[in-house]
């Protein structure tokens, strides 16, 4: 036995080592996840906006959107912060992934380097509010700035994360002489605009009507200035919800004088305004996400919310119709080029599935406007390389996060949507009747209608009901647009046997001669 325990030891030797390399791998792993950690994140109960002036002179300041969706609690936005990641409220549920930081909750501001801010507190709650948030230190000053946002001193929750690791996505600042005043003006308008989007929508559709019955004539420069009006109060950053009213009455009221004005101008106010909004989103973004029928501020921040990119559909569809009738193929591709960047592109609408459905509604109106040729196979491609360029330039927004995962990952994203919109169509009795009963009526129409415009409306509404996940949004705004377009006289006149065979120019070349 003796003889066998020298053979022990180096054994028993070998297993301690291994023990004590272990250990110390752990102990050293402990640290460098602490030190990943380049600001500390704390979490101080209570601390309100007017709190933040102290802060300004140590860091920059903004407000925190702390969840996604009209919903949100103290587990939820707490579950969002660690994770980097949020999880739409009407999916029910908390954000999924392994925790990416840890938060600390203190009741004063700490000294060092942090990122310092407030929660919601207690369970489930309305997520219409936003919360102080401070980056103090590394040379941080004046208005916070976010890539998800696009809005100085507006910030969401998972900001947080790629700030306090250090990672790409991170919270950026811009200088600002008095920072508080800014975000003071900026809850101003987000609140003035939730409560001016019912308002201002009714309002506009009620006169859209009006003009309709009344005046048809006048019904499209009617509908060019409620859209017009929508963008001015965005850049006017109106924050009372009587001078939206009267700026849209005013608007629509100046345009009925357009009434007696010739086709072309029609068409030429079309893309006038599509041309508006394409060049708001380029000077100042917050133009259109700060508009009464913009984004809500709570799930989506920048670009065009459904709404506003099914309204877009009439001076899309009609430009095109006006202008391709009086200057040919191409001018029809023209404005189905700046629809679909003014929409879909990364850097403006940034609405993807937007695009998808005026990429449909155009192909439907092509094929039976302008009959099945070469030039229409040309010009469809032309538009299907300006979708696929304004889907992928220009940086980061909700289209390229969509197609970064591949075509897994837009199913995944196809379904979430599904869901989202069934979850919207049957939040209430109200909601589903609107819902279900405004399909039904798409149904009915599509089934019996033979005017070209209106079949591309119509089938540019039904994938937007697949794509999108606002079914609301789409059914009320897309009734009004089948209204306006059904009433403008002239513009959606029958198919002819030229729109279903060839081009009439082309009938007449290959007609055979009469006989004498």
């Amino acid at each position: 036995m003796r003889a066998d325990r020298p053979k022990s030891r180096p054994y028993a030797l070998r297993f301690i080592a291994s023990i004590v390399v272990a250990v110390f791998w752990a102990a050293a792993a402990v640290p460098g996840i602490a030190a990943a950690q380049q600001f500390r994140v704390v979490v101080v109960p209570g601390l309100e906006p007017g709190d933040l002036a102290a802060l300004t002179n140590r860091g920059a300041i903004g407000l925190l959107v702390p969840d996604a969706g009209p919903k949100t609690s103290a587990p939820r936005s707490l579950a969002a912060l660690e994770r980097g990641a949020v999880r739409n409220s009407i999916l029910g549920g908390l954000p999924g992934g392994r925790p990416l930081l840890e938060a600390d909750t203190a009741t004063g501001i700490p000294a060092g380097p942090a990122i310092v801010l407030a929660l919601p507190r207690g369970g489930l709650q309305p997520n219409d509010r936003r919360y102080p948030i401070a980056v103090l230190g590394d040379g941080y000053r004046g208005v916070l700035t976010s890539k998800s946002t696009r809005i100085p001193g507006l910030v969401s929750i998972v900001d947080v994360a790629p700030t306090g690791l250090g990672q790409e996505g991170a919270l950026g600042f811009e200088p600002d002489d008095d920072p508080l005043a800014t975000l003071d003006e900026l809850d101003r308008r987000i609140e003035a605009n939730r409560d001016a989007k019912a308002v201002v929508l009714l309002l506009s559709l009620a006169l859209i009507v009006a003009v309709a019955v009344f005046l048809p004539a006048a019904v499209l420069p009617a509908f060019a200035a409620v859209l017009l009006a929508n963008l001015a109060l965005g850049a006017a950053g109106s924050t009372e919800v009587w001078v939206d009213a009267l700026v849209v009455v005013l608007s629509v009221g100046v345009s009925l004088t357009l009434a007696r004005a010739d086709p072309l101008a029609h068409g030429l106010l079309m893309a006038e305004v599509l041309g508006a909004y394409l060049v708001a989103m380029v000077v100042d973004e917050r133009w259109v996400a700060l508009s009464p029928l913009g984004p809500t501020q709570n799930a989506r921040f920048y670009g065009l919310s459904n709404l506003l990119a099914t309204l877009l559909l009439v001076p899309a569809l009609a430009g095109a119709v006006l202008l391709g009738r009086r200057f040919g193929m191409w001018a029809f591709v023209g404005i189905a080029a700046l629809a679909i960047v003014t929409v879909g592109g990364s850097s403006f609408g940034a609405d993807g599935g937007g695009a998808v459905v005026l990429l449909a509604a155009f192909l439907v109106l092509a094929a039976l406007e302008h009959g099945l040729d070469r030039r229409l196979a040309i010009g469809a491609g032309v538009v299907v390389a300006v979708l696929a360029l304004a889907l992928v330039v220009g940086g980061s927004s909700h289209v390229t996060d969509a197609l970064a995962d591949g075509p897994v990952g837009l199913v995944e994203d196809l379904g979430r949507r599904l869901r989202l919109s069934f979850e919207r169509a049957t939040a209430g009795p109200g909601v589903a009747l609107l819902v279900f009963g405004g399909i039904a009526a798409f149904v009915v129409l599509a089934l019996r209608e033979r005017r070209p415009l209106l079949v591309a409306l119509l089938t540019a509404l039904g994938v937007s009901l697949l794509v999108n996940d606002s079914p609301n949004d789409v059914v009320v705004a897309g009734l009004a647009c089948y209204l306006v377009l059904s009433s403008a006289p002239g513009l959606a006149r029958p198919a002819t046997g030229r729109a279903l065979r060839a081009p009439r120019a082309r009938q007449a070349r290959t007609a055979p001669a009469s006989s004498p």
